[in-house]
């Protein structure tokens, strides 16, 4: 089986061994699959351990036969604290006199040494498996038990058994009905019952909860003092182990109050709706007042208008007439400018002749100027070229004796080789000639040259 480390890692054992060795070594080992491992080398250090550290410790495994304190005393005094901490018990075959005794403290294993430790740790990773389901359990009983406390205070809970007789109630409903709990267990659940109320409701709702329907209604019920409150009920069934009907739980909230606000609401809202009405005709006659006022002020703005356009035919009429008169004064003015124009056009034309005339003189002479100044300008510019020219000539004349001057990479390497050439024939020549003396001087010559 394969170990789950992440569930052992959530567990801290008490390891009680007296033999140094076999503790160390084990301990080691347990430390990579547990939280926290605790070690002691008897039962009396065991227990002293497990006092200060109750809260922590989830697994204990120990050895039976050991000093000062055995396993057994040991587990005594644990159980005598806890009596579900889970237990192993590591035993010799020597150690068949103590098992009835571990028995009875209801031992969770018993492992024979020399300790499999592949067998323990499947043993213990089972455990840590029950461990973390107990967990979730209690973890779920906790949510559950604040939704229930929840519930309590916010709304009415009433029990009943198969026969819907009142088996538990909540402090709410008491305080809400005026009845205490020993006056209402026992009851039949319509013993709230308004009288307002149908009979057909409950038998309806009796049928539903008898066949494992849950059902859900609005409730009138009546307070000790003869009141009455209104209740949102959901009632849903209870089952037993067998899947069988055995009672029902109806969870009510009470909405008295709010059905009251909504019924203010409602007589607000008719009484706005009165208000308005009765504001609505006080305007329609302040309004049939405002109208006859209108109209007579429109019948009044109507005879205005007649009189303003009777007006404005008659001032058409005399616009015309000054119009044609006015027509008539053009037609005499341009008969008189015609005449006059005859007289006035040769020295009107002369005048112009004389104007053009001086304008056109100002603008040769003009001309002139312009010509005259751009004659200067372009021959300052060839002048400026001219030099600029000269001094590139000058500079081009330099670089290019420069230039000549300077022998190129091709004559140098051809000079090298040359050198080189003639180097060679020389050293030939030599070669030649000291074999010429070697064949034909004497040894004093030799000797002489060479020596």
């Amino acid at each position: 089986m394969a170990i789950d480390k992440k569930l052992l890692k959530r567990l801290k054992i008490l390891y009680v061994e007296d033999d140094p060795v076999i503790r160390t070594e084990l301990s080691q080992l347990l430390s990579n699959f547990f939280e926290d491992v605790y070690t002691a080398e008897d039962g009396k250090e065991g227990l002293e351990i497990y006092l200060r550290n109750q809260d922590d410790i989830d697994i204990i495994l120990s050895d039976i036969n050991m000093p000062k304190l055995n396993g057994i005393d040991m587990v005594k005094a644990i159980r005598g604290i806890d009596s579900k901490v889970p237990i192993f018990f590591a035993t010799a075959h020597s150690d068949n006199e103590f098992l009835s005794e571990a028995i009875k403290l209801k031992i969770h294993e018993y492992i024979i040494k020399p300790i499999d430790i592949r067998n323990l740790l499947s043993l213990m990773n089972d455990l840590a498996g029950v461990l973390y389901q107990e967990f979730l359990i209690e973890q779920k009983n906790k949510e559950l038990s604040k939704y229930k406390e929840v519930t309590d205070l916010n709304n009415i809970v009433i029990e009943t058994d198969i026969h819907m007789k009142i088996v538990k109630v909540n402090d709410l409903c008491c305080k809400i009905s005026g009845y205490s709990k020993k006056e209402l267990i026992g009851k039949d659940f319509k013993f709230l019952k308004h009288p307002d109320s149908s009979n057909d409701l409950y038998v309806k709702m009796y049928a539903e909860v008898l066949n494992n329907k849950s059902w859900s209604g609005r409730l009138k019920n009546t307070t000790k003092e003869s009141g009455s409150f209104t209740t949102e009920c959901y009632m849903i069934t209870i089952l037993n182990d067998a899947g069988e009907v055995e009672g029902a739980i109806s969870i009510q909230k009470d909405i008295t109050e709010e059905l009251a606000k909504k019924r203010e609401m409602q007589r607000a809202l008719m009484k706005d709706k009165s208000e308005i009405f009765i504001r609505s005709k006080e305007g329609n006659a302040e309004q049939h007042s405002i109208i006859n006022d209108l109209k007579m002020k429109l019948e009044d703005a109507n005879e205005e208008f007649f009189k303003a356009q009777r007006n404005t035919d008659k001032y058409i009429y005399i616009a015309e007439k000054y119009s044609l008169e006015n027509r008539n004064l053009k037609s005499e003015l341009a008969t008189y400018k015609k005449n006059a124009d005859k007289h006035s056009t040769s020295l009107k034309l002369t005048k112009e002749n004389s104007d053009l005339r001086l304008d056109i003189k100002r603008l040769k002479n003009k001309i002139e100027d312009i010509k005259s100044k751009f004659k200067k300008e372009k021959k300052q510019i060839e002048v400026n070229f001219q030099i600029e020219i000269d001094e590139l000539t000058e500079k081009l004349v330099k670089m290019t004796e420069k230039f000549e001057a300077i022998e190129t990479n091709d004559v140098l390497v051809q000079k090298l080789e040359y050198w080189k050439e003639k180097a060679n024939n020389e050293s030939k020549r030599v070669e030649t000639l000291e074999k010429q003396i070697m064949l034909h001087a004497n040894k004093e010559v030799l000797n002489k040259i060479f020596g």
